[in-house]
């Protein structure tokens, strides 16, 4: 398959950037947390991705977790610090094509609210069953409801485009999150409630971090930059 002049820039572009990053250690911010650190390096894995494809976004989130092993194999083995790194790069793209072409359509509108809402409800659900073992209270559960509202709402009304990138951001982040410590769970680094708390209290300002950053950048590339 040919690689066009595009693809080598943006490619080594943001390969570089987060060959700078990972190995400066700038990339990683000390937290006093189980984790060791929060991470800015999820961002330009998901800006290859979106820009250049899953191919190109598998490759710079494998260079993500290269610097993953390099500073952590202290904290956790390759199978738990690396497997999620290069889906980062891979995710966002999958989801934003699928998301845009699904918003685009102007038939059965009736099928994209019905399909909202019930994945909304089944994440309510999965909320309270989850954090009513944690001791968090019903009126969590509410302003979890509330929050998704809002959400079917701005998606409705919102440019598809824009929307569509924001929500492939944010999962894109999430996979790393979900993705590594998912996997320290299952390997009994971290118990079920440190997943839970870091999930919470660090990935998503991590993926909320990557919506805003992200989706401009990407939106201005696109812009710029000519698919040649």
């Amino acid at each position: 398959m040919r690689i066009s002049n595009r693809e080598i820039a943006l490619g080594g572009l943001f390969g570089g950037i987060t060959l700078l990053l990972g190995f400066t250690y700038l990339g990683y911010i000390p937290l006093p947390t189980p984790a060791g650190a929060a991470t800015i390096m999820h961002i330009p894995v998901i800006i290859a991705g979106l820009l250049l494809g899953p191919r190109f976004g598998f490759i710079v989130g494998s260079l993500f977790g290269l610097s993953a092993l390099y500073y952590f194999l202290s904290v956790a083995p390759p199978w738990v610090l690396f497997p999620a790194r290069p889906f980062i790069g891979v995710v966002p793209p999958l989801v934003y094509y699928s998301m845009l072409r699904l918003l685009e359509g102007k038939e059965k509108s009736y099928i994209r609210w019905i399909s909202l809402i019930i994945s909304s409800i089944l994440l309510v659900i999965t909320l309270g069953l989850t954090y009513t073992k944690l001791g968090i209270s019903f009126w969590f559960i509410l302003l979890c409801l509330l929050l998704i509202v809002i959400l079917l709402f701005w998606v409705r009304s919102s440019d598809p485009k824009i929307v569509s990138l924001a929500v492939a951001s944010f999962l894109g982040s999430m996979t790393n999150t979900i993705g590594t410590l998912g996997l320290a769970t299952i390997f009994k680094i971290y118990p079920f409630s440190v997943f839970i708390s870091l999930s919470i209290l660090q990935g998503i300002p991590e993926a909320l971090l990557a919506v805003i950053i992200c989706t401009p950048i990407v939106i201005a590339i696109e812009g710029r930059v000519k698919k040649v």
